[in-house]
């Protein structure tokens, strides 16, 4: 039997002997979901932070579970750890995927926050020289108080 008829066959029960394979299948079904995911999160405007990230979890999960446990009706018992193989790798997936292209969707956001951080840092540069003066004496203070006996 295919591996393609395997993961087709409504109500098989198939079983860690009859299709070995599932788990795998799984972690590919879940990569699948995840970079399928992570580009329309990339590429929609409306959906940002914790909500996107969440539901998108909720999908790689879950819709793997709902199939081998509702269509394929899998003996769950007889695999190692069939729930939850490949969910953390996919997560991690969608999230590069999605980043990816959010980046370079706002690459003009990106180019402003880099000009305000370098701004900041100049400024404070400047700062942390006019107190350069200050740390020098208390540095000072410190090593006479080091070479005092007791």
């Amino acid at each position: 039997m295919s591996l393609l008829h395997k993961c087709k066959a409504y109500h098989s029960q198939p079983n860690a002997t009859t299709f070995p394979e599932l788990p795998t299948v799984t972690t590919w079904m879940r990569f699948l979901l995840g970079g399928l995911y992570g580009v329309s999160l990339g590429l929609r405007v409306e959906t940002r932070g914790v909500i996107g990230a969440l539901f998108g979890l909720n999908v790689i999960t879950f819709l793997p579970m709902f199939w081998f446990n509702s269509y394929l009706d899998a003996d769950i018992d007889s695999y190692k750890s069939l729930n939850f193989v490949g969910v953390a790798n996919a997560f991690a997936f969608m999230m590069l995927i999605w980043i990816l292209l959010f980046t370079s969707e706002h690459g003009e956001e990106e180019i402003s926050l880099g000009k305000v951080i370098s701004e900041v840092v100049q400024s404070s540069a400047g700062e942390s020289g006019a107190n350069e003066n200050v740390l020098t004496a208390e540095s000072d203070l410190g090593q006479a108080d080091l070479n005092d006996e007791f």
